[in-house]
């Protein structure tokens, strides 16, 4: 969906989303950074859009492994990071303004390998946590719910184990039958959960997965999701209902997944960026490198994206070419590595 607040709002279109004032935004854990595509054919708009802010004043690393971008209420994005257990917002120019998750505190007890996010039309954002590995902690498994003014916890929009929750990695609005709701995608127990705007289980929407990550509903109200270890991405429509699955022999370990205007799909793997089609051809390549994570849309900051003092012409457009490394699931799930 290329807007969070479609689906909630139960919208037919959105004038914001037309490809001349849009972008699509996706993390690379790489260089910790975000860049911008075009939402038309996912060629590079931005090579640089957010870069690594560093520490924040309060003295809590920003990014270590951001994962997910969305766009607020309010015209800022807020950014999740798996390693860096925040969630931080931006201008819509991509300046940094804050680690707002917790009133910009890192508490391991709260917040902790956190992955994708959503937010809602009240500005709340909804973070998919996995939490901390003690056994006595509560705030695990769970989907968290953020105030949007000041980042504070309010109570879980879905808790450890209810509807299944064991491993959640996304979660995305979806509307069905013209009730608002979400779908989380979690990876422990291979499902995709349905809830109501209120956080209330709804079923289960798809079972027969293999560590789902990215969910994206496109503007047909089908549901894509990447199936990382599965090795393919599936279409089902708004039932659950199988209706394609795409997987180019050459790609593998899908994150990120977006339908774009032209009709093909701009995926993430573990290899780079790439646009696909529904025949499951590989159609292009974007980027390449091994930490290209969710794909986001955006609008576009006020005056566009003007080049950066200095830059020179089309420095915006410069497309990182990185060098893709075997990700193993223990690694994308944050338990194989040294942090």
């Amino acid at each position: 969906m290329r807007s969070c607040f479609i689906g909630l709002l139960g919208l037919s279109a959105c004038a914001s989303c037309a490809g001349a004032d849009g972008m699509l935004l996706i993390p690379d854990s790489v260089s910790d950074g975000v860049l911008a595509f075009s939402p038309v054919d996912g060629s590079i708009l931005d090579g640089a859009f957010i870069v690594d802010p560093g520490v924040s004043g309060d003295g809590v690393d920003v990014f270590d492994r951001p994962i997910e971008v969305a766009p607020t209420p309010a015209g800022t994005l807020v950014v999740s990071d798996q390693f860096a257990d925040v969630v931080s917002e931006f201008a819509a120019d991509g300046t940094f303004v804050r680690v707002l998750s917790l009133g910009g505190v890192r508490d391991q007890d709260v917040i902790n390998n956190c992955r994708g996010l959503a937010v809602g039309p009240s500005g709340d954002v909804l973070l998919a946590n996995a939490g901390g590995t003690n056994p006595l902690l509560v705030s695990a498994n769970n989907v968290k719910r953020l105030a949007g003014a000041d980042g504070a916890e309010r109570a879980d929009f879905a808790f450890n184990g209810y509807g299944g929750l064991r491993g959640p990695f996304d979660v995305v609005p979806f509307t069905r039958d013209g009730q608002a709701g979400y779908l989380v995608s979690d990876e422990a127990s291979n499902v995709i959960v349905r809830y109501d705007a209120d956080g209330r289980f709804a079923g289960l929407f798809a079972t027969d997965l293999d560590f789902p990550q990215q969910l994206h509903v496109t503007p047909a109200n089908t549901v894509l999701v990447c199936d990382f270890s599965g090795g393919f991405i599936r279409e089902y429509d708004e039932d659950g209902g199988v209706i394609g699955q795409y997987d180019p022999a050459t790609l593998a370990g899908y994150r990120g997944v977006h339908e774009l205007e032209d009709g093909n799909l701009l995926v993430t793997t573990s290899g780079g960026v790439f646009v696909v089609n529904r025949l499951g051809v590989l159609i292009a390549t974007r980027a390449t490198g091994s930490g290209f994570r969710y794909i986001s849309w955006a609008p576009l900051p006020p005056g566009g994206l003007a080049p950066r003092p200095g830059d020179g012409a089309g420095a915006r457009a410069r497309a990182p070419a990185g060098v893709a490394r075997v990700v193993t699931e223990d690694d994308e799930r944050g338990k194989d590595v040294d942090r």
